[in-house]
């Protein structure tokens, strides 16, 4: 069973919280033995990746010199092991390798990265719901977790899976296929295919028409639906090349909404927050610690505490917007806009 659908799942199960990445900060590499030597001559070029992950946009980090972070790559390691690994070859076959698997120290790096002024992505990040319809000239189908054709979820898991982003696929099963047919996606018909996503409650919904033109080559158009804008763009190439340009793209895109350069002597601001429907310890408990794990928050102070209702204040760096987008994605707070103010920000815990 495909990893994509076992995370599905596990999604479907837990409807609380957005996704939350546990493995931003190690990545493996391919070699040919499992010498000292080998391994530290590799280090600068897995930190690279997993620095790519963690940052999230490729524009910044190409801006950026990052000759001190990666010079200081061996002493950042925090452990390592070998592994056996399956990846997926340009003629799409699947070889056995001997694979490094290095991990990084998150407070030493988040402090390198800061230091460039390079921004960090925290680990919970928006689940991408992804349906694709294929066409290969023979065959048109829209693709599921469960799909064996030209090994797209095994393909797409391992893209997202080297930026970090959290995806998965329709189990297209008796409902899903009721609610969308081919040319629902493959006509870009948002209307069907939100409406059938509502069973997935994804954060973002990415929708690709994969066109093969002979036998590996393929052209792509990819549209996502971010908070009720529309993004568009299109990769092609060999397709596996093709499906890991698109999933950069969409997390390039995703990175630069929900991160934001900060600097450790940066003017905290503070923010005051009402939340309702805290009707118990646990509650209470589930709230604090969410609001004290979130990314730019230094501090969170009880104010007061009520029947159902508690008053907090935040120490925040940075924008108060992107604040603001990594609580749309949670799952955890709902705005209450039936209140008008512009000194306490209102909210209901959910369920």
């Amino acid at each position: 069973m495909h990893r994509l659908f076992i995370v599905l799942i596990s999604l479907l199960a837990t409807e609380s919280f957005a996704a939350e990445v546990t493995n931003l900060y190690q990545s493996p590499v391919p070699v040919v033995s499992q010498s000292e030597q080998e391994r530290q001559q590799l280090a600068p070029q897995v930190l690279r990746q997993v620095i790519l992950k963690v940052v999230g946009d490729r524009s910044a980090i190409d801006v950026t010199d990052l000759s001190p972070v990666l010079g200081q790559a061996n002493k950042l390691v925090q452990q390592f092991q070998y592994e056996r690994i399956n990846e997926i070859d340009e003629d799409l076959t699947q070889p056995d390798r001997l694979a490094l698997l290095l991990k990084f120290n998150e407070p030493s790096l988040n402090k390198s990265l800061t230091n460039l002024g390079l921004p960090i992505w925290s680990k919970t990040r928006p689940d991408v719901l992804v349906w694709i319809a294929l066409d290969d000239g023979q065959n048109r189908t829209v693709i599921g977790s469960e799909s064996s054709e030209y090994n797209i979820p095994v393909l797409l898991e391992q893209a997202a899976e080297l930026r970090g982003l959290p995806i998965f696929l329709p189990v297209m099963d008796l409902q899903d296929h009721a609610q969308v047919k081919f040319a629902d996606v493959w006509g870009d018909f948002s209307d069907s295919i939100e409406l059938a996503s509502q069973r997935y409650a994804p954060q973002v919904i990415l929708i690709a028409r994969v066109s093969m033109e002979g036998s590996f080559n393929s052209q792509i158009h990819w549209h996502a639906l971010i908070n009720g804008q529309s993004e568009n763009w299109q990769s092609r190439g060999e397709l596996p090349t093709a499906l890991s340009a698109g999933i950069e793209e969409l997390t390039d895109r995703l990175a630069r909404r929900f991160t934001q350069v900060v600097s450790s002597n940066q003017y905290e601001q503070q923010l005051a927050l009402q939340v309702t429907n805290v009707s118990d310890y646990a509650d209470f408990s589930r709230l604090m610690q969410y609001l004290s794990k979130l990314q730019y928050v230094s501090d969170v102070q009880l104010s007061s505490l009520e029947t159902d209702k508690v008053d907090v204040t935040l120490s925040l760096k940075g924008e108060q917007s992107v604040f603001n987008q990594t609580l749309s994605i949670g799952r955890v707070l709902m705005e209450d806009t039936s209140y008008n103010s512009s000194s306490v920000l209102r909210y209901r815990l959910l369920p």
